[in-house]
């Protein structure tokens, strides 16, 4: 776990000297459980806050499968995005490599994912969104780093990731509103 910490420290602080690290690297899968476990406890103690109409509090069993979910769906969607960047790789003079694709995924995620431990307060939410946005930037130097992206592609290929970045997170959206729609009209009102 020590290592995880300091990999997220390292690439949210020194991010180009820690992308020419990371290219030979394990993943770190295990980081997508620290917002689905955060989630959890989020929604269960202290509940959802609704706009205009108070708070929901989910209990522990649909606040267990919303966040199993939602891991099971953030893995997917990494995956998925990997793959979309490996696929993308010679469009923009890179070498395809679904590995190293999944790596610059994976990283790209980290500083929202490690963010994600403030889903243990629902109403700081907004503030992973904002971490998420650090993760572009992480893309943008990673690209050339880990795929060999020219220089002078990179920002090309960084917008249609973020393209498809969007793409993932509306499908994801849809499928875990779907899923958990079943849930949403037995939420107890505190």
């Amino acid at each position: 776990m020590q290592k995880i910490i300091e990999r997220v420290k390292q690439m949210v602080l020194k991010p180009r000297e820690t992308w020419g690290t990371i290219a030979t690297e394990e993943y770190l899968l295990i980081l997508a459980a620290v917002p689905a476990l955060a989630m959890f406890l989020g929604r269960w103690i202290i509940g959802i806050p609704i706009p205009f109409a108070g708070r929901y509090q989910l209990s522990p069993g649909a606040s267990l499968i919303n966040a199993i979910i939602w891991y099971v769906l953030t893995i997917a969607g990494v995956w998925l995005l990997g793959m979309v960047v490996s696929y993308l790789a010679p469009t923009f003079g890179a070498t395809r490599d679904d590995v190293k694709g999944f790596k610059v995924a994976v990283y790209t995620y980290t500083p929202s994912l490690a963010a994600g431990v403030l889903y243990l307060i629902p109403a700081l939410s907004p503030i992973v969104f904002i971490a998420g946005l650090y993760g572009l930037y992480l893309l943008y130097i990673g690209l050339p780093i880990v795929m060999g992206t020219p220089k002078e592609k990179s920002l090309a290929y960084t917008v249609v990731v973020l393209v498809a970045i969007i793409l993932i997170y509306i499908i994801v959206g849809a499928v875990t509103g779907a899923i958990l729609g079943v849930f949403g009209p037995s939420l107890p009102r505190i």
